[in-house]
């Protein structure tokens, strides 16, 4: 992995920590289990890695201080997670920092349940009213796109069948003016440089395609950290991780 010297690494701490003083942000992450922290076996997503967890020792990718509440679900579709309540807390959690003067931005990402029982439009007209909700409440919804199966067929490619509720994803991040961050493009485009054998090193369990260990929690979830410093530059408190960032804009398997 690549390394930078350490006064730039310094550099960029501090850089860091000005921003985030200067505009006080939080974060709320809405989804299944491909956001969801992974505690139990067929869970795991990026959620630990963005937001970072001392339950499992993983860093964060903000600097230090900046509230990153994850209220995603196992199992979650765009129904049932309104239909089961955790909407209402995902809410809930959204006020609480608002009322504090916070800036508040709340990711989306849905798709993976949603496909096994319902067409992309229904996603996408679920995902409209989540959007109408959060602005509503002076939210900063940010939708995200599937992260990837990593399911190969045998020339290397990704088999990939969550692309028509990717694409969803981003029709309505254009209909409706959102920040958009495309996971799941970015994540074919690595998984197939890095090929399979590395992909699947990231896998929760060896048979796991979908979710992740805390290697893979690590990479993506400073994949979505890259993507969310490009989507508003200069305006977050993301600590940058030169070496992991490197390998992954490359196509260097990490671990």
């Amino acid at each position: 992995m690549v390394r930078l010297p350490a006064l730039s690494i310094a550099l960029a701490f501090f850089l860091a920590s000005v921003s985030a003083r200067r505009v006080p942000t939080s974060f709320v992450l809405v989804g299944d289990s491909t956001t969801a922290n992974g505690t139990v076996v067929d869970s795991g997503g990026w959620g630990n890695g963005f937001c970072g967890s001392t339950n499992t020792s993983t860093p964060s990718s903000l600097a230090p201080g900046t509230p990153c509440i994850n209220t995603a679900k196992n199992g979650a579709t765009t129904g049932s997670f309104v239909a089961d309540g955790s909407w209402n807390i995902s809410l809930a959690t959204v006020e609480a920092e608002i009322a504090k003067g916070r800036r508040t931005l709340v990711t989306i990402q849905f798709g993976h349940n949603d496909m096994k029982i319902a067409p992309p439009e229904s996603m996408g007209a679920n995902i409209t009213i989540m959007v109408n909700q959060l602005r509503a409440l002076g939210a900063e919804p940010v939708l995200v796109t599937s992260l990837t199966r990593r399911t190969f067929f045998d020339n290397g490619t990704i088999q990939d069948l969550l692309g028509p509720w990717a694409d969803e994803t981003i029709l309505v991040s254009q209909q409706l003016g959102t920040h958009l961050l495309d996971l799941h493009a970015n994540s074919i485009t690595y998984c197939e440089a890095i090929g399979p054998d590395a992909s699947h090193v990231l896998n929760r369990t060896p048979d796991d395609d979908t979710h992740l260990n805390s290697n893979g929690t690590i990479v993506f979830g400073r994949m979505l950290a890259n993507l969310m410093n490009a989507s508003f530059p200069h305006q977050l408190p993301i600590i940058p991780n030169p070496g992991l960032t490197f390998n992954i804009t490359h196509g260097i398997a990490s671990y």
